[in-house]
């Protein structure tokens, strides 16, 4: 399929027939996942390939029993490394030099305080693994799979069942398998009522 055909055909899907994923369609998936770009080439996206059915209802449960999760073939646990932590930075950190300029001193500050680490960092790193999450759900839809993006977790009752060291978290998960329904198409703004040219002018 040519990139744009797979943009167009790319729906969430929630219903997925019993049919196992190809190794290689796997891998092609992983492979996409290595060449994702990152912020400052951090990689820190971590992947778990989830396709053990109890361990999957477990996860679904603590996904606010959204029970059709367990019905893909495959579930990445789409996570991010909180080894880094920006309260941990010298003042001429270029991380920490972007994030005031983008978010504010005071803001920043606040956050640095913030006596929960984890909590903390996992906001930081709350992006992570999106790009690369995309990048699966693109391929996946190129083998005519597909895919959803769930973020509506108990995010320490799923890092508790998948054994997480604390230096990890899971952020999403994203059930991929062959569709068994097909969405209808929803409606999408029109290209002029999203973007503007050179300054604001509405």
């Amino acid at each position: 399929m040519e990139l744009n055909d797979v943009i167009q055909a790319r729906r969430s899907i929630r219903k997925f027939k019993d049919r196992p994923i190809p190794q290689d369609v796997l891998d092609e998936m992983l492979e996409s996942v290595r060449l994702a770009p990152s912020a400052g080439n951090a990689q820190g996206h971590v992947f778990g390939i989830l396709q053990d059915k109890e361990l999957k209802e477990q996860v679904a449960r603590a996904a606010g029993n959204q029970d059709w999760i367990a019905s893909a073939p495959i579930v990445f646990a789409c996570c991010a490394d909180l080894s880094w932590d920006i309260a941990d930075q010298a003042e001429d950190d270029f991380g920490l030099i972007v994030n005031r300029l983008r978010f504010d001193n005071d803001f920043l500050d606040y956050l640095c305080r913030y006596p929960n680490k984890k909590a903390r960092t996992t906001l930081f790193e709350n992006a992570t693994p999106l790009i690369p999450m995309e990048h699966i759900f693109l391929t996946a839809v190129s083998h005519g799979l597909s895919a959803c993006f769930v973020g509506y977790l108990d995010i320490p009752k799923i890092n508790e069942i998948l054994r997480l060291p604390d230096h990890l978290t899971v952020l999403y998960l994203l059930p991929v398998g062959y569709p068994d329904e097909t969405p209808k198409i929803k409606k999408r703004k029109e290209v002029s009522a999203f973007v503007f040219h050179d300054t604001w002018k509405k």
